[in-house]
């Protein structure tokens, strides 16, 4: 027998995931997805299918609804979709190594498992079938989980918890997707995360292996167990896999001091030069996963821009902003060295990475949002910054317009109330938010909830965030028409007296498509990737494609055939190319010059290459009484 003091030590209880963490059903319903939205007419490739995995399975049904030409009621597509895939269970159970023999272990120690998937009953039932008798003594499926409350929220693994009579803090939960991870943190449990289809981001309470081969019932003590304990739901906390690494300010952890003290003695002067008349500022965006490619270069760069913006810290709490786990710590320090050294000013990206509704939540209540105020001036302090760029996009593309009537108001107390707390030190506010519209034109308001009139008067600049026009299909990224339509509908909504802070974003990126698709692609076959001005010409010359610039768009493209074949299975991948290049950028600096707008902030430092940065500060520099005329403007 196990001594009471080693009893002590294990988890409450252990809370699984089902699909892709038990058994690999995730190709099932890939498979499934696919053939009914090819059964009406659409196109569902494998990138579609992981944008929904780990998703209840209405909001999987939702999101086929919006992404293709299915048009049946939610809860049918459920079905549909359930019918191809217990067919397939009945054929064969595709367990995950290490799953079953994990479970075994646990249940001869007594260790209470619950069963905590978004799939439903008559899909989760084959797959018990196949295992011992009371294995989980809970079941909760997808349909125990009322409607809206499913994964990533984290309502199934309370009642996880609860049904097997523990404090979610107590128990470890296992998981295979970011999606499940996110639901199980804010919980608060701790994660034994095992990716399959999605990586999952590195975050507290959460340890990441490879495969559950060899994992056993003292490496879920281990987890428990280990010290720095979860925070209890209420407290949400996440990451996301392509941002920030551990940089916690507000006193939560005094070991990150150590990351911001080289910040203690600034040499550089008290900012850029005055701008010539009649110019217009480049800022920049500068992620840190561009570090590698704009080094060489990067002090020569810094003498034209007014505001650089590290792109590598995230909120993940009112009290805790974090540096991006796949960020270099020496490299991220060298850069903002190199950068406090220049006469740009160094404004860092904040950017909001908490669960949906997570920061609306934080600002609704002014407790929370003082205490978040103040962990922002707090970690501008540390990092000497000269100012802070807002950019929290899950009000606008995560929480639904649903809440943007009760969100809208409390954005713009935080961000008068930021600001006068930045001024008090002597720094600046910058937001960076996507653009509303000429409702004249779209029939749509846009991006409301940002309130872009009301904030102006705060905010020192608005960033506005002309770019990602096509998303779900081959398309342009930022066609003139609508960068026009864009700065036409904000300038609309920003009182004139304000418009030298507004700031178009500027791509120097594109997107590489799966246009179309012949035979069977591998699971290993990409799908949208992207692609920089940097790098896009080399890939046409190794790929035999023929640039074409669109002058409409005020961009390039270029399509080309790629084989994918893994031995097994093979296809051919129709793939079309679309990017802004110098010229293009040279064109959106003029719509933003010929609005009045101050200036115009690049996305991303490190996408271009010489000839785009000269295109831009050329174009930035044009004396106004050498533009040409506006020729989109009506005849008289």
């Amino acid at each position: 027998m196990r001594s009471v003091e080693t009893a002590r030590r294990l988890p409450a209880a252990v809370l699984w995931d089902m699909d892709g963490t038990l058994c690999d059903t995730e190709p099932y319903w890939f498979e499934a997805e696919r053939d009914l939205v090819e059964s009406y007419g659409g196109v569902w490739t494998d990138d579609d299918s992981q944008q929904v995995v780990g998703f209840d399975l209405l909001d999987s049904a939702r999101y086929i609804r919006a992404h293709s030409p299915v048009d049946l009621p939610p809860h049918e597509i459920v079905e549909r979709m359930l019918d191809g895939v217990v067919a397939r269970l009945h054929r064969a159970i595709p367990w995950r190594p290490g799953a079953r023999e994990l479970l075994a272990e646990l249940n001869a120690a007594g260790v209470p498992c619950a069963l905590v998937t978004m799939s439903w009953r008559r899909f989760v039932d084959p797959i018990i079938a196949q295992l011992p008798p009371d294995s989980f003594v809970a079941i909760i499926a997808g349909d125990d989980v009322p409607d809206g409350e499913g994964k990533p929220k984290p309502t199934p693994y309370i009642l996880g918890a609860q049904a097997c009579g523990a404090e979610p803090q107590d128990c470890v939960a296992i998981e295979d997707s970011p999606t499940g991870t996110r639901s199980a943190v804010a919980a608060g449990c701790r994660v034994l995360g095992v990716p399959n289809v999605r990586d999952i981001p590195a975050q507290p309470a959460v340890t990441l292996v490879e495969s559950l081969a060899g994992i056993g019932l003292a490496d879920l003590e281990a987890i428990a167990n280990a010290p720095d304990k979860p925070l209890a739901h209420g407290r949400r906390v996440r990451t996301r896999a392509d941002h920030r690494r551990l940089l916690v300010v507000g006193g939560l952890v005094a070991a990150t001091v150590a990351l911001l003290a080289f910040a203690v003695n600034r040499t550089r002067d008290d900012g850029p030069p005055p701008l010539p008349p009649g110019a217009v500022a480049i800022d920049v965006w500068a992620p840190y996963w561009t570090i590698s490619d704009i080094t060489p270069s990067l002090e020569q760069r810094l003498e034209s821009i007014r505001e650089v913006s590290p792109f590598w810290y995230s909120a993940l709490g009112a009290t805790d902003v974090r540096l991006d786990p796949n960020a270099s710590a020496t490299a991220t320090d060298a850069f903002i060295e190199t950068a406090r050294d220049s006469n740009a000013l160094l404004v860092p990206s904040i950017l909001d990475q908490m669960p949906a509704g997570g920061m609306a939540g934080v600002l609704a209540d002014p407790t929370t949002r003082a205490q978040h105020i103040a962990t922002i001036v707090e970690f501008a302090e540390r990092l000497d910054a000269d100012g802070i760029d807002i950019d929290y996009e899950q009000f606008a593309f995560a929480d639904g317009s649903s809440t943007w009537a009760a969100t809208q108001p409390n954005w713009v107390a935080f961000v008068r109330e930021l600001a006068v707390a930045l001024d008090a030190d002597d720094r600046t506010l910058a937001i960076t938010i996507p653009p509303v519209y000429d409702a004249s034109v779209t029939g749509d308001r846009g991006y409301w909830v940002y309130d872009h009139g009301a904030i102006a008067e705060y905010a020192d600049t608005i960033r506005i965030m002309a770019y990602d026009f096509s998303t779900s299909s081959p398309g342009p990224i930022a066609p003139l028409a609508w960068v026009r339509q864009v700065v036409d509908g904000v300038t609309l909504a920003v009182p004139e007296e304000h418009h030298h802070k507004l700031v178009l974003g500027v791509p120097a990126y594109g997107s590489n498509w799966v246009a179309a698709t012949s035979g069977t692609c591998p699971a290993s076959a990409e799908g949208r990737t992207n692609v920089t001005t940097r790098s896009v010409l080399e890939l046409a010359a190794r790929r035999n494609g023929v640039p074409e610039y669109d002058p409409v768009t005020g961009e390039w493209a270029f399509s080309y055939p790629l084989t994918v074949d893994d031995g097994t299975t093979a296809c051919v991948q129709t793939r079309e190319v679309h990017w802004v290049d110098a010229e293009g950028i040279a064109e959106r600096v003029a719509i933003a010059r010929r609005a009045g707008w101050g200036g115009v902030s690049l996305w991303a430092l490190g996408y271009d290459d010489d000839e785009a940065w000269t295109s831009l500060v050329a174009a930035a520099r044009v004396p106004m009484s050498a533009e040409p005329p506006n020729t989109t403007a009506p005849a008289d």
